[in-house]
Parts: C-alpha cells; structure tokens; sequence
C-alpha cells in the first residue's frame, strides 16, 4: 500500500470572528504606515485543532490511506487531540516534549476573511532535533510514496535530506513552506528546492519566492523541482512546469463560515492524487474540492469527507 508521510506542525488554533476589515484600521501616513496601536472588537472566540502536518493529515485520514504524521508535540498533546487524529484516520507518530506545551496558533479572522496572526511554536521548536527514525522505522517508511514537508528552514532541510538517503528517487517530495517562507534566505531556498520534486506555494508565498530568490518562474525550475503549484484560493490554482502553466479551477461552496486551513485541505486532496496514479490537474482538482469542504466549517479539522464523495 502506497502511504504518505507528512512532517509539520501539529497546533492548537485560537480564532477571533472580529467585526469590519483589518486593513480599514491601519493607519496611513503620507503614504506609508504610520505609528500603529491596533485594537478589534471580536464576534466570537473558537479553539480548534490545527497545525499544517495536522490539517493536511486529518484530510487524508478522512479519505482511507492512513497518512504517517511526524511532528513534536507538548504534554497536552494526549489523550484528546491524539486520539481525535487516530480516530479521523491518521497514523501518529510523533515525539513528545514532557516539559513543554503543543504550539498555539492565534488568529484574528475579519468580515474580508484576510487574516492576521500570532505563531507561538512551543514544543514544535524541537522538531529539527529529531530524527523521523526516531518515531518511524525503515520499514514503514519504505512504504512511503510522496512525502510533504513544512516549517522553518531547518526542519524541512533535516528531514528531506533523511528521506531522500532513505527513499531516493522512489519518493515524490513536496516542499511547502508556508509562512515560514519569510524566514529563509536565499540559500535555504535553493537547498530546498534541489530536494524538492513539487514547490507548493498560494499566490502571496509564490511573489515572495520569486523576490528571495531574485528571480522568475524559470529560475526558480532550474533546481530538481520539476513543478510549482500557486494556490489563489477562490480564483483556483495554477501548475507551473517548464514552459507551461496550466490552471485549476476553484470548487465553489455551498457557504464560506471560515477559511483557516483550507489551503492544507488543498493539499491533502493534491497528496490524495498522487497517491492514487492520478495526473496533477487531477490531482489539484481533488485539493480544490477538499478546501471548498473546509471553507464551510470553523477549523481545519472538522469537515467531512470520504472518498465515495470523491469522482475519480
């Protein structure tokens, strides 16, 4: 059985339902930002799971191939959050920090659904210590087919190098650095591009990309990475390869009630094509029908899938 293997953060999500838009409140001054002292009135306050390796997880636990998830959690790690992702499908394999707290994601979510937010990486720091042979032995590992790493330099760098030693060319590796993209330096990029099969990106990501590595779509495929997926939320996605770029129409939902997680549900629905032979647009179809599911819920772990949803 072909399984996926996905390294990222597992987190605790805080999220504020505030009133009016954030960008109305920043303060202007001959142009250019001024001094800001920001305050927001909130609707609602939600806790929810969440972290990247978990929500891209929890979607591919939903739809039967039991995904590996490899991250570093705190002491309140067990027994909920644990035994929600076993029973949502996932296969935990995750190292413990006894004397520290899972990460916790604060985020303000306004009338635009723009987003701002505060990242307190707690246990999730130690990741880059560990080994992913220190949770997964190799022979479950040789069962990996496609591996997606996320998160600060280090992390991803550590472990792709050990899976491409484990694995070779018999594992599909995607690169997904989030907003942790702002802490790489040019280097860093282009190490982990050279690892990388699929660069997966959403649209502000992909611009900061181009800006760090100064340079165009091109030069950013003149390293091993044979494909870039920019995910643009509502407006679909677009397939980078050399000389082409192939658009990916967006799902629409039945309601959008909020949008934290969607572009990992993307992701898990991407991964999920993979997995089962099919071509990347069909692949990145699945990813836009699983984060049109996720917009409809609170969180990026409550919506429901299964693959009899799915029409391969």
């Amino acid at each position: 059985m072909k399984r996926a293997l996905i390294v990222g953060s597992v987190a605790f999500d805080v999220i504020f339902d505030i009133h009016g838009q954030i960008k109305n409140n920043i303060v202007i001054e001959n142009g250019k930002a001024g001094k800001q002292n920001l305050m927001f009135t909130a609707k609602t306050k939600q806790q929810h799971y969440g972290g990247v390796g978990a929500n891209v997880a929890y979607g591919l636990g939903l739809l039967g191939v039991k995904p590996i998830l490899f991250s570093s959690v705190g002491k309140d790690f067990y027994p909920d959050f644990h035994k929600h992702l076993k029973s949502n499908g996932v296969d935990v394999r995750v190292h413990i920090e006894k004397k520290n707290w899972t990460a916790t994601f604060y985020g303000m979510s306004d009338d635009a659904r723009e987003q701002i937010g505060v990242w307190q990486p707690n246990a999730h720091d130690f990741l880059d210590t560990v080994s992913v042979t220190e949770t997964i032995d190799k022979k479950t590992l040789k069962n990996v087919s496609v591996a997606l790493f996320h998160g600060k330099p280090s992390v991803p760098l550590k472990h792709m190098r050990e899976i491409r030693k484990i694995l070779g060319k018999n594992v599909q590796i995607i690169f997904d650095p989030g907003q942790d993209l702002s802490f790489y330096s040019k280097d860093d990029l282009e190490k982990s591009l050279a690892l990388s099969d699929i660069f997966i990106v959403n649209d502000v990501e992909f611009k900061q990309a181009l800006a760090l590595s100064r340079s165009n779509l091109d030069g950013l495929l003149k390293f091993n990475v044979k494909v870039v997926i920019e995910t643009k939320g509502g407006d679909g996605s677009v397939i980078h390869e050399a000389g082409k770029s192939t658009p990916v129409q967006a799902r629409k939902p039945r309601r959008v009630v909020e949008t934290t997680g969607a572009g990992d549900a993307y992701r898990a629905g991407l991964i999920y094509g993979l997995l089962e032979g099919l071509d990347l647009p069909g692949a990145c179809r699945i990813g836009s029908y699983l984060g049109s599911k996720n917009v409809e819920t609170f969180g990026g772990q409550a919506y429901m899938v299964s693959r009899g949803d799915l029409k391969l």
